[in-house]
């Protein structure tokens, strides 16, 4: 698991209209996109010069940054880094946020001090405290007892937890997941401040809304292996609701049977769905 520190303020100017020029003719349309990253940017009513690093929330930004990071290091990584490595190695980035994955444990280590070295040459660095090691897949957990150590580790990506597995019968190795602790938490505080500070709305109104907020969650979350947590997700969002709606007034409006047996079957919440399945079937 990797992460850069400060990706996006960082950016160098000189090497991305470099990798820019490689495949646009137009000079014209890479003055623009010069004069973009030169712009500077507004902040507490001061200007600010920005000499490196790419304007956030401009439309551009993200696809600059992916450029950026496509030459930087997506394509090293397939030309030089996977030839030359003698067992398996893969390549999962999104923005700049990555996982490398190699057989062999020396190479993971080797890549390590490659990366720190191809970072600094294009101005970026590893953010040391969420980047690590793992010893993960399908033997990790036979060769840690082995050696009398615990289970395997686990690692967060993009809202997940990815943990080593098994199928039902426990005969095949499956990497599963479940959504972070840290991105449930975040979520549920968000559905709090938001069910806190509309709960004088109308009922009817309240629910539609909470619903659509369920569903989004659902739609991304909604995976393989993952229907504990968006339950426990929906648990939470019925507390939270059953706490700040007995608020509205200083009176306590519903009892807990009367919340359950009464308003959530005139206002059922959706219940969790998978979407997506991850076992290739």
């Amino acid at each position: 698991m990797v992460v850069i520190k400060g990706f996006f303020d960082n950016v160098n100017h000189e090497w991305l209209m470099k990798m820019l020029a490689h495949d646009i003719a137009d000079r014209k349309f890479l003055g623009i996109i010069g004069k973009f990253l030169k712009a500077g940017i507004m902040e507490d009513g001061r200007y600010l010069d920005s000499e490196r690093g790419t304007p956030q929330g401009n439309g551009a930004s993200p696809i600059l940054a992916n450029i950026y990071l496509h030459y930087v290091l997506d394509n090293w990584f397939d030309v030089i880094v996977r030839r030359q490595c003698r067992g398996e190695s893969y390549l999962v980035r999104y923005a700049d946020d990555f996982v490398c994955c190699f057989q062999k444990k020396y190479e993971a280590e080797v890549f390590r001090q490659r990366l720190e070295e191809r970072f600094a040459k294009y101005g970026l660095e590893l953010a040391e405290e969420k980047t690590r090691i793992l010893e993960f897949g399908r033997f990790a957990d036979e060769d840690r007892k082995r050696r009398g150590e615990g289970k395997p580790g686990t690692f967060d990506f993009l809202g997940f937890t990815f943990y080593c597995g098994a199928d039902a019968k426990k005969r095949f190795f499956r990497c599963k997941v479940k959504t972070s602790r840290k991105k449930l938490c975040s979520k549920t505080k968000a559905m709090k401040e938001w069910i806190k500070s509309h709960r004088d709305m109308p009922l009817e109104w309240i629910f539609r809304m909470v619903n659509a907020k369920l569903r989004g969650h659902y739609q991304y979350y909604g995976v393989t292996d993952n229907m504990e947590e968006m339950c426990l997700y929906l648990h939470n969002t019925k507390m939270l609701l059953f706490k700040w709606l007995n608020r509205r007034s200083q009176r306590r409006s519903y009892t807990w049977e009367a919340f359950t047996k009464g308003l959530l079957r005139t206002f059922p919440l959706i219940r969790p769905q998978i979407r997506v399945s991850l076992l290739g079937r």
